[in-house]
Protein backbone atom coordinates (compact mmCIF):
# COMPACT_ATOMS: atom_id res chain seq x y z
CA UNK A 1 0.00 0.00 0.00
CA UNK A 2 0.87 3.25 -1.04
CA UNK A 3 0.12 6.34 0.87
CA UNK A 4 1.42 10.18 -0.52
CA UNK A 5 1.42 13.20 2.40
CA UNK A 6 0.89 16.53 1.57
CA UNK A 7 1.44 18.81 4.35
CA UNK A 8 -0.31 22.81 3.64
CA UNK A 9 -1.01 25.42 4.83
CA UNK A 10 -3.34 28.95 3.29
CA UNK A 11 -2.76 27.45 -0.31
CA UNK A 12 -6.55 25.12 -0.53
CA UNK A 13 -6.47 26.02 -4.06
CA UNK A 14 -2.87 24.80 -5.11
CA UNK A 15 -3.43 22.04 -2.96
CA UNK A 16 -6.58 20.89 -4.78
CA UNK A 17 -4.40 20.71 -8.10
CA UNK A 18 -2.18 18.76 -6.64
CA UNK A 19 -4.13 16.40 -5.24
CA UNK A 20 -6.16 15.93 -8.73
CA UNK A 21 -2.26 15.57 -10.10
CA UNK A 22 -2.04 12.59 -7.49
CA UNK A 23 -5.44 10.97 -8.30
CA UNK A 24 -4.64 11.14 -12.47
CA UNK A 25 -1.97 8.79 -11.95
CA UNK A 26 -1.55 5.42 -13.43
CA UNK A 27 -1.19 4.02 -9.71
CA UNK A 28 -3.32 5.78 -8.05
CA UNK A 29 -2.06 6.11 -4.13
CA UNK A 30 -3.88 3.69 -1.87
CA UNK A 31 -4.45 7.18 0.37
CA UNK A 32 -3.59 10.84 0.19
CA UNK A 33 -2.90 11.89 3.76
CA UNK A 34 -3.50 15.89 4.05
CA UNK A 35 -1.68 17.09 7.33
CA UNK A 36 -2.88 20.13 7.91
CA UNK A 37 -3.41 22.88 11.56
CA UNK A 38 -6.58 24.51 10.26
CA UNK A 39 -8.70 22.62 7.66
CA UNK A 40 -11.68 24.80 7.32
CA UNK A 41 -9.17 27.10 6.28
CA UNK A 42 -6.23 24.89 4.32
CA UNK A 43 -8.93 22.30 2.31
CA UNK A 44 -11.60 23.04 0.23
CA UNK A 45 -14.70 21.06 0.12
CA UNK A 46 -14.40 19.86 -3.45
CA UNK A 47 -10.85 18.50 -1.86
CA UNK A 48 -12.35 16.56 0.77
CA UNK A 49 -14.83 15.04 -1.37
CA UNK A 50 -12.25 12.94 -3.29
CA UNK A 51 -12.09 9.74 -3.02
CA UNK A 52 -8.91 8.23 -0.73
CA UNK A 53 -8.53 11.64 0.85
CA UNK A 54 -7.92 12.14 4.29
CA UNK A 55 -7.51 14.79 6.73
CA UNK A 56 -5.28 14.50 9.98
CA UNK A 57 -5.19 17.82 12.18
CA UNK A 58 -2.15 18.79 14.01
CA UNK A 59 0.38 21.84 15.17
CA UNK A 60 1.35 24.27 12.03
CA UNK A 61 4.78 23.37 10.66
CA UNK A 62 6.31 21.76 7.77
CA UNK A 63 8.40 18.86 10.42
CA UNK A 64 5.29 19.35 12.91
CA UNK A 65 2.65 18.44 10.36
CA UNK A 66 4.49 15.59 8.50
CA UNK A 67 5.01 13.82 11.52
CA UNK A 68 1.48 14.15 12.09
CA UNK A 69 0.66 12.17 9.17
CA UNK A 70 3.21 9.88 10.21
CA UNK A 71 1.42 9.04 13.24
CA UNK A 72 -1.99 8.76 11.10
CA UNK A 73 -0.80 6.55 8.86
CA UNK A 74 -2.71 3.14 8.21
CA UNK A 75 -0.77 -0.35 9.41
CA UNK A 76 -1.07 -1.98 6.53
CA UNK A 77 0.75 0.81 4.31
CA UNK A 78 4.09 -0.14 2.71
CA UNK A 79 5.49 3.17 1.00
CA UNK A 80 5.18 6.79 1.91
CA UNK A 81 5.57 9.60 -0.92
CA UNK A 82 6.08 13.49 0.81
CA UNK A 83 4.85 15.34 -1.81
CA UNK A 84 5.06 19.49 -1.44
CA UNK A 85 1.42 21.23 -2.40
CA UNK A 86 2.90 22.86 -5.35
CA UNK A 87 3.72 19.81 -7.52
CA UNK A 88 2.82 18.33 -10.84
CA UNK A 89 3.90 14.67 -11.37
CA UNK A 90 3.72 12.52 -14.51
CA UNK A 91 0.99 9.75 -14.88
CA UNK A 92 3.11 7.32 -14.40
CA UNK A 93 5.47 8.71 -11.49
CA UNK A 94 3.94 6.81 -8.81
CA UNK A 95 3.48 3.68 -10.86
CA UNK A 96 7.30 4.00 -11.77
CA UNK A 97 8.55 4.98 -8.12
CA UNK A 98 7.05 1.78 -7.11
CA UNK A 99 8.39 -0.92 -9.24
CA UNK A 100 12.23 0.66 -8.79
CA UNK A 101 12.04 0.28 -5.01
CA UNK A 102 9.99 -3.53 -5.66
CA UNK A 103 13.26 -4.09 -7.38
CA UNK A 104 16.13 -2.61 -5.67
CA UNK A 105 15.50 -3.29 -1.81
CA UNK A 106 18.92 -2.34 -1.28
CA UNK A 107 17.39 1.40 -0.92
CA UNK A 108 15.62 3.38 1.55
CA UNK A 109 14.23 6.12 -0.10
CA UNK A 110 14.06 7.98 -3.52
CA UNK A 111 13.17 11.38 -5.57
CA UNK A 112 12.33 11.83 -8.94
CA UNK A 113 14.03 13.55 -11.73
CA UNK A 114 11.87 17.61 -11.43
CA UNK A 115 11.86 18.65 -15.41
CA UNK A 116 11.58 22.02 -13.94
CA UNK A 117 12.01 23.57 -10.71
CA UNK A 118 10.24 27.14 -9.94
CA UNK A 119 12.88 27.60 -7.05
CA UNK A 120 15.56 27.97 -9.59
CA UNK A 121 13.95 29.80 -12.18
CA UNK A 122 10.84 31.51 -10.81
CA UNK A 123 7.20 29.90 -10.59
CA UNK A 124 5.72 28.23 -13.06
CA UNK A 125 1.81 28.06 -13.76
CA UNK A 126 -0.13 24.63 -13.70
CA UNK A 127 -0.75 24.72 -17.00
CA UNK A 128 2.89 25.37 -17.92
CA UNK A 129 3.81 22.58 -15.78
CA UNK A 130 1.42 19.95 -17.03
CA UNK A 131 2.28 21.15 -20.94
CA UNK A 132 6.36 20.14 -19.53
CA UNK A 133 5.46 16.69 -18.56
CA UNK A 134 3.15 15.96 -21.61
CA UNK A 135 6.33 17.61 -24.56
CA UNK A 136 8.64 14.59 -22.09
CA UNK A 137 9.08 11.02 -23.88
CA UNK A 138 6.56 8.81 -22.36
CA UNK A 139 9.68 6.36 -21.83
CA UNK A 140 12.96 8.18 -20.86
CA UNK A 141 15.73 6.24 -20.07
CA UNK A 142 15.55 3.94 -16.75
CA UNK A 143 18.32 5.63 -15.35
CA UNK A 144 19.10 6.36 -11.32
CA UNK A 145 22.01 7.32 -9.50
CA UNK A 146 22.77 7.89 -5.91
CA UNK A 147 22.13 11.07 -4.06
CA UNK A 148 23.70 12.72 -1.18
CA UNK A 149 20.04 14.08 0.24
CA UNK A 150 16.34 13.47 -0.41
CA UNK A 151 14.45 16.52 -1.89
CA UNK A 152 11.64 17.89 0.10
CA UNK A 153 8.81 18.66 -2.19
CA UNK A 154 9.34 14.77 -3.70
CA UNK A 155 10.58 11.95 -1.34
CA UNK A 156 9.30 8.37 -1.38
CA UNK A 157 10.39 6.06 1.18
CA UNK A 158 9.77 2.88 2.86
CA UNK A 159 7.40 2.61 5.84
CA UNK A 160 9.83 0.72 8.13
CA UNK A 161 12.57 3.38 7.65
CA UNK A 162 9.94 6.05 8.11
CA UNK A 163 8.55 4.28 11.37
CA UNK A 164 12.40 4.61 13.02
CA UNK A 165 13.46 7.93 11.36
CA UNK A 166 11.14 11.38 12.36
CA UNK A 167 11.42 15.26 11.02
CA UNK A 168 12.96 17.37 13.56
CA UNK A 169 10.14 19.69 14.78
CA UNK A 170 13.07 22.18 16.22
CA UNK A 171 13.10 23.04 12.67
CA UNK A 172 10.05 25.22 12.62
CA UNK A 173 7.53 26.71 10.38
CA UNK A 174 9.11 26.41 6.64
CA UNK A 175 11.52 23.98 7.82
CA UNK A 176 14.62 24.75 5.64
CA UNK A 177 16.74 21.89 5.31
CA UNK A 178 14.27 19.46 6.98
CA UNK A 179 14.85 17.24 3.69
CA UNK A 180 18.62 17.06 4.55
CA UNK A 181 18.32 16.12 8.39
CA UNK A 182 15.57 13.33 7.78
CA UNK A 183 17.89 12.21 4.70
CA UNK A 184 20.68 11.34 7.08
CA UNK A 185 19.14 9.43 9.51
CA UNK A 186 17.42 7.40 6.81
CA UNK A 187 20.57 6.67 4.92
CA UNK A 188 21.67 4.24 7.67
CA UNK A 189 19.09 1.95 6.42
CA UNK A 190 19.82 1.96 3.23
CA UNK A 191 21.00 3.94 -0.41
CA UNK A 192 18.82 7.33 -1.49
CA UNK A 193 18.57 7.71 -5.38
CA UNK A 194 17.42 9.88 -8.28
CA UNK A 195 15.12 7.83 -10.32
CA UNK A 196 15.01 9.69 -13.75
CA UNK A 197 12.03 8.34 -15.13
CA UNK A 198 10.12 9.40 -12.31
CA UNK A 199 9.30 13.27 -13.84
CA UNK A 200 7.83 16.13 -11.95
CA UNK A 201 7.50 19.73 -11.86
CA UNK A 202 7.88 22.11 -8.84
CA UNK A 203 6.01 24.86 -9.50
CA UNK A 204 6.64 26.98 -6.22
CA UNK A 205 3.63 28.52 -5.91
CA UNK A 206 2.96 32.31 -5.44
CA UNK A 207 1.03 31.87 -2.12
CA UNK A 208 3.83 31.89 0.13
CA UNK A 209 3.40 29.48 3.62
CA UNK A 210 6.02 31.85 5.64
CA UNK A 211 7.04 35.58 5.79
CA UNK A 212 10.26 36.09 3.62
CA UNK A 213 12.08 37.34 6.52
CA UNK A 214 11.32 34.36 8.56
CA UNK A 215 12.90 32.08 5.61
CA UNK A 216 15.41 34.30 5.72
CA UNK A 217 15.73 33.59 9.25
CA UNK A 218 15.94 29.84 8.54
CA UNK A 219 17.82 29.99 5.48
CA UNK A 220 20.97 30.85 8.26
CA UNK A 221 19.86 29.37 11.75
CA UNK A 222 18.55 25.89 10.40
CA UNK A 223 21.93 25.10 9.09
CA UNK A 224 23.85 26.14 11.76
CA UNK A 225 21.89 24.47 13.78
CA UNK A 226 22.07 20.93 12.11
CA UNK A 227 25.84 21.30 11.95
CA UNK A 228 25.69 21.69 15.57
CA UNK A 229 23.58 18.77 15.33
CA UNK A 230 26.37 16.57 13.46
CA UNK A 231 23.78 16.31 10.40
CA UNK A 232 26.09 18.34 8.58
CA UNK A 233 29.80 18.93 8.09
CA UNK A 234 30.83 22.21 8.77
CA UNK A 235 32.13 23.38 4.70
CA UNK A 236 28.67 22.67 3.83
CA UNK A 237 27.31 24.61 6.18
CA UNK A 238 29.72 27.72 5.33
CA UNK A 239 28.81 27.52 1.80
CA UNK A 240 25.08 27.41 2.38
CA UNK A 241 25.13 30.26 5.01
CA UNK A 242 27.29 32.02 2.72
CA UNK A 243 25.45 31.36 -0.58
CA UNK A 244 22.45 32.33 1.33
CA UNK A 245 23.81 35.81 2.05
CA UNK A 246 25.23 36.75 -1.06
CA UNK A 247 22.55 35.58 -2.85
CA UNK A 248 20.11 37.72 -0.92
CA UNK A 249 22.53 40.90 -1.00
CA UNK A 250 23.18 40.48 -4.98
CA UNK A 251 19.29 39.84 -5.59
CA UNK A 252 18.33 43.31 -3.74
CA UNK A 253 20.23 44.69 -6.89
CA UNK A 254 19.50 42.67 -9.60
CA UNK A 255 16.42 40.30 -9.62
CA UNK A 256 17.23 36.74 -10.09
CA UNK A 257 15.42 33.53 -10.29
CA UNK A 258 12.28 35.14 -10.34
CA UNK A 259 12.31 36.15 -6.67
CA UNK A 260 11.91 40.40 -7.23
CA UNK A 261 14.45 42.52 -5.14
CA UNK A 262 12.08 43.24 -2.50
CA UNK A 263 11.17 40.21 -1.28
CA UNK A 264 15.42 39.56 -1.81
CA UNK A 265 15.48 42.63 1.29
CA UNK A 266 13.09 40.99 3.64
CA UNK A 267 15.51 37.74 3.10
CA UNK A 268 18.62 39.51 4.00
CA UNK A 269 16.79 41.35 6.82
CA UNK A 270 15.81 37.67 7.96
CA UNK A 271 19.70 36.44 7.34
CA UNK A 272 20.61 39.19 9.47
CA UNK A 273 18.54 38.62 12.28
CA UNK A 274 19.46 35.24 12.68
CA UNK A 275 23.10 36.15 12.74
CA UNK A 276 22.68 38.11 15.59
CA UNK A 277 20.48 35.59 17.44
CA UNK A 278 23.34 33.29 17.20
CA UNK A 279 26.10 35.28 18.10
CA UNK A 280 23.97 36.73 21.13
CA UNK A 281 21.70 34.18 22.08
CA UNK A 282 22.84 30.71 20.60
CA UNK A 283 21.83 28.18 18.12
CA UNK A 284 17.31 28.27 18.73
CA UNK A 285 15.69 27.72 15.81
CA UNK A 286 12.82 28.05 17.55
CA UNK A 287 13.42 31.60 18.02
CA UNK A 288 11.15 32.01 14.35
CA UNK A 289 8.38 32.11 15.74
CA UNK A 290 9.30 35.67 17.84
CA UNK A 291 10.52 36.84 13.91
CA UNK A 292 7.42 38.95 11.71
Amino acid sequence: MLTAIIPSANRASVLHETVISLTNQSLKPDEILISVAEPERDVTQPTLRIPGVRVVVGPEGLTQQRNTAIAGLRSDCTLVSFFDDDVELHPEYLLRCRSFLSEHTEVAGVSGHPVADGRLIGEITRHEAVRLLTDRPLRPPPGHRPRFALAGFDMTVRRDVVEKVKFDERLSLYGVYEDFDFSVQCKRFGLLMTVDRCLLVHLRAGASRVSSVRLGYAQLVNPLYLWRKGSQEWYPTLHICARSLFGNAAGCVIARQGISRAERRKRLWGNTLGLRDVVLSGLEPERIHGIA
